[in-house]
Formats: structure tokens, sequence, C-alpha cells
């Protein structure tokens, strides 16, 4: 019966006409949500008065279609404040971290996070949380006005979209958003481009990449021994 709705859903993206992008966009998320796992490859990056940067690179995988949620991510952040990096694993309900703010005891090489097992557990964790949205493939078709949007170019499997730039009542006009996804052959995108202005009036650029659609590898728990307890590690402050 799974498969059987798989498939329904797979041959309903793909018999939507390019001329309906609404139902195009949705039918690819509904594709992305039947998947258990992906590899991935993002860059966000934001030019203007406070221009910064951010990359994400790993695996995902997905608690739904009977999956457990896993990943494995590595992260590199670029701003005014300074760079970050860290790297993100998770098991199940076990979280490891990684991160160039923490001071880790000789010999670990990941701290646990037991949000009751330290203070600073809880900020980190928010941090991110918030990360993940903006790197998971949920997030790719977010920010785009759907009675905007339009599709302005289509060849093969590489499809063009603009939203916005269309007066409101008021006076009010959504800043342009431009849209590009490139799918495979069983209609999964596997590279989206999104430009779109910031609310503090600065362009966002994201380009996403993905791979090994429900085929990405098992993340692995770090071993026992170079995982820190929080209360052992020292935190930097910004």
């Amino acid at each position: 019966m799974r498969l059987a709705l798989s498939l329904l859903l797979v041959l309903t993206a793909c018999s939507v006409t390019p001329a309906d992008p609404v139902a195009l966009l949705d039918g690819w998320r509904e594709v992305m949500r039947q998947q258990k796992s992906v590899r991935l490859d993002v860059k966000i990056e934001v030019g203007g008065k406070h221009p910064h940067e951010q990359a994400y690179a790993g695996v995902l995988h997905f608690s739904g279609m009977g999956g457990t949620p896993q990943h494995d991510v590595t992260a590199h952040r670029e701003s005014r404040y300074g760079t970050i990096d860290y790297r993100s694993v998770r098991v199940q309900d076990d979280d490891y971290l990684s991160h160039s703010d923490l001071t880790l005891p000789p010999g670990k090489e990941f701290s646990g996070m037991g949000l009751d097992d330290a203070l600073w557990v809880g900020a980190l964790s928010v941090e991110l949380s918030l990360a993940q949205q903006a790197y998971a493939p949920s997030g790719a078709f977010s920010g785009i006005d759907r009675k905007t949007l339009r599709l302005t170019e289509h060849d093969g499997d590489r499809y063009v979209f603009a939203a916005g730039g269309v007066p409101h009542s008021g006076g009010y006009t959504n800043g342009d958003v431009r849209l590009v996804v490139e799918v495979d052959d069983e209609n999964r995108p596997v590279r989206v481009e999104r430009s779109a202005p910031t609310v503090d009036e600065q362009t966002e650029r994201l380009t996403a990449v993905y791979s090994q659609w429900s085929t990405a590898p098992d993340v692995l728990r770090p071993p026992q021994e170079v995982v820190a307890k929080p209360k052992d590690v020292v935190v930097q402050r910004r």
C-alpha cells in the first residue's frame, strides 16, 4: 500500500503541466516528503551591508515513512561576528557536537548534548535547530509568494520560476524571488537555487545540491570513549 501511494505521488507530480507552477512545487514537496534520507550540500550567501555566509554538508534521515531520525552534518559559518565550524551528529534521541566554541577534554572529539547536563547545551541546541531549518530540504521552497509564482523557463528537467514584484493594496510590493529547480528521472529535486531579498534589504542566495535520496548511508554513533560530558566542556563566550 505504501509503495502504491509513493508511486501515485510521483506520477501525480510528473503529470502536472509545466504551466501550473504552484502544483509543481507542491508535487516536489510531496516527493521529498516520501523519501527516507538524503545527502545534501547547501550554501547560503547573504550580500549587502552585513554580508555573511553558511555552508552545510552531510546526511539526513527522516522520521517519516518508517525511518529513524538521524543526521551527520558539518557546518561552516562566516559573519562580521567571526567564524564558526561544527559537526552535529544525531542518532535517534542522542545528539553529539564538535564545535569551534567548545574546548573538549584531551582525547575527546564530541560533547554529549543532554539538556539537563549543562546550561550551555540549551542555547546551542536552539542555534542548531534554527540552522537545520535553513538547510533541510523542506526549507528549499520557503519564502515564495504562491499567489505571484510563475514559471518563466522550462527546458527538460530544469525549471525557472519567479515570484513577487507584484503590487498589493496599500502600495506594498513583495520582493522579487528567482527559483531554479533541477530534477532527476524520478522527479526528485537534485539542485535548487533561490535568490531573494531579505527583511533587512540585503540579498540571500541559496544553492542546494541533493543526492542519494532514500539511499544515503546510516549515521554512525561516535564511540563512547571520545564523547565528553557537557559539564567537562569549556565554552567560549562571544
